[in-house]
């Protein structure tokens, strides 16, 4: 055991595939790892300390919104048969919660790690997805496991509804930009309006089907670096999240004004109905213009992920 141990882990936003993977259609989820979520575990005498920016007190009173956490590391300390030594926990996280961006699956990730390096034991990722699923459980009740998949990955996922996700290159250059509309997501309710479109319009069918198709498209784009082509998806892949009652008023605006600002393509991900949009950009320079519009006209937040091939023009 050592005196201080970190983990870290980072967001995650769904590039495509949003409502239509429920249907069996597959989905692709980046990693954000320039937006990250950091857990310190330092030896303390005879306390188990947590500090965060929602709570800081002892283990035992943690907020009921926090039991997911609890239980992860009740069973950490299980793993390692040690519930005497003392220590501070601190969480710090840049990735906003209830937005669809894999927040308490960054948590579990980073506090896993934290807690391996701690007591000097190497980890396999298998072990580190199963210790996620205890927090992702308590907070989710039925997670995909895609949450954490992303969050502990720096490659994209291919994800089709019941099986396991799979990483393929991620060969893009140029940049991403997240805006958040500052309105909580509403996906239980984003859900059921396509339920019930599905069941009220023969033409829904058609459209959950052609998400599907995008997102094929979309994994070769980016495994070929067309940022074009990749534009042009996002932005059809929005149309038919429009379509399908799952966009808002906010999201639609900010949208259009990250076109407006030079995006190649722009969409709403995670559940809609608020939270946050992406816009792609062809590189730094164009994805902080796009951000700057992006704040000027009603964004609360905004966050820009580089791909490995950006550059500051091109």
């Amino acid at each position: 055991m050592v005196n201080s141990a970190t983990g870290t882990s980072h967001a995650k936003i769904i590039l495509i595939g949003e409502h239509s993977v429920v249907y069996h259609q597959p989905a692709i989820a980046l990693p954000l790892p320039s937006i990250q979520t950091i857990a310190t575990l330092n030896t303390a005498p005879s306390r188990h300390q947590i500090i965060s920016e929602s709570f800081t007190g002892e283990l035992d009173q943690l907020p009921v919104q926090m039991l997911g956490i609890q239980r992860l590391i009740e069973q950490l300390m299980e793993r390692f048969a040690d519930h005497q030594s003392g220590w501070v926990l601190k969480i710090t996280s840049q990735i906003p919660q209830e937005r669809g961006m894999g927040s308490s699956a960054a948590v579990a990730v980073a506090i896993t790690r934290a807690f391996f390096n701690f007591y000097e034991t190497p980890l396999e990722r298998t072990e580190l997805l199963e210790l996620a699923k205890i927090e992702e459980v308590e907070t989710h009740r039925n997670p995909s496991g895609l949450d954490a998949a992303t969050v502990s990955s720096d490659q994209p996922l291919w994800f089709i509804k019941g099986e396991s996700g799979q990483a393929f290159p991620l060969n893009l250059s140029g940049a991403l930009v997240i805006a958040d509309t500052g309105i909580k997501g509403a996906t239980k309710a984003a859900i059921q309006a396509v339920k019930e479109k599905l069941e009220t319009d023969p033409t829904a069918h058609e459209r959950i089907k052609h998400l599907g198709e995008l997102t094929k498209a979309a994994k070769q784009a980016v495994i070929d670096n067309n940022l074009e082509m990749l534009g042009q998806i996002l932005d059809n892949a929005q149309l038919d999240l429009q379509t399908l009652k799952v966009s808002s008023s906010e999201l639609n605006h900010l949208i259009q004004v990250a076109n407006r600002a030079g995006a190649l393509g722009a969409k709403l991900t995670g559940g809609g109905r608020g939270g946050c949009m992406i816009a792609l950009a062809q590189n730094l320079s164009s994805a902080r213009q796009i951000a700057s519009q992006l704040m000027a006209h009603g964004a609360k937040q905004t966050n820009i992920q580089p791909f490995k091939g950006a550059t500051t023009n091109g």
